[in-house]
């Protein structure tokens, strides 16, 4: 079996907490490729962006953990060019995902009513000047998080629900069971690692900080809000007329 996790402090702090033999398992990879590589190879568990369960709808997905916010601690923050948020574009930086390609998208348009165009940022320089979100460790390294938006506080307005960017998912559900039972617990841990600053991640030391203060939004273990959370999440490109059928996940 192997663990294919995306590169960011989140699933770090997971990683770090894992049984030593999950955590041998472990393969690190850009969000966008975990489907790719849980699709290719039934051995497979991915922590995948949630929103690619729209094309990977039978997947067996765990319902139990994966990376949900509840607050403004998130992988992802918006930056505004000016207060004015008046924009006809947008760039998405860092790992992205489908979860900002589409989210984004929607998010915009429930907003300021409009159709905002999303692109693709080469590299930071091509998005000088722009609004862009950024996603990954890149918001922390130099407290840039600070002059940012949480796009986590954001999608929980809109939805009045918890963000889950991220959800456990195989083609096999016996792995899926398996690694539900292995995780138990894993949360608490995770928490006393947050609790004593112990990052292993190029984070600054304010944003060490910041994030043990709002590690409590940061969940792992799900709950019926968070499954909820996911429903909605996923339906939304259905009802902006993104996808012609609703999906229904398989959940273990």
């Amino acid at each position: 079996m192997r663990l294919f996790f995306p590169q960011n402090i989140f699933s770090q702090l997971i990683i770090d907490n894992l049984p030593e033999h999950l955590r041998q398992a472990v393969v690190k990879s850009p969000s966008s490729l975990i489907s790719t590589e849980i699709n290719k190879d039934e051995s497979v568990i991915g922590l995948l962006p949630t929103m690619d369960l729209i094309k990977h709808k039978d997947l067996y997905v765990s319902q139990s953990f994966g990376i949900s916010f509840e607050g403004s601690l998130c992988n992802s923050y918006l930056y505004y060019e000016s207060a004015k948020k008046d924009f006809s574009e947008a760039y998405l930086m860092g790992d992205v995902s489908s979860v900002e390609v589409l989210l984004c998208k929607i998010l915009f348009s429930e907003m300021y009513d409009k159709s905002v165009e999303i692109k693709i940022a080469a590299d930071e320089k091509s998005a000088a000047g722009k609004n862009y979100l950024l996603t990954g460790d890149g918001n922390f390294a130099g407290d840039r998080y600070v002059n940012g938006i949480s796009f986590a506080e954001e999608m929980i307005d809109a939805l009045s629900l918890p963000f889950v960017n991220y959800v456990f998912a195989s083609k096999d559900r016996q792995l899926m069971e398996n690694l539900n039972d292995q995780l138990y617990g894993i949360a608490n841990s995770v928490y006393d690692q947050a609790e004593e600053l112990n990052f292993h991640s190029a984070v600054s030391e304010n944003a060490k900080t910041y994030i043990k203060d709002n590690i409590s939004s940061f969940i792992i273990e799900f709950n019926d809000q968070d499954i909820e959370g996911i429903n909605q999440m996923i339906r939304l490109p259905y009802y902006h007329g993104i996808i012609n059928d609703i999906v229904e996940l398989k959940f273990v």
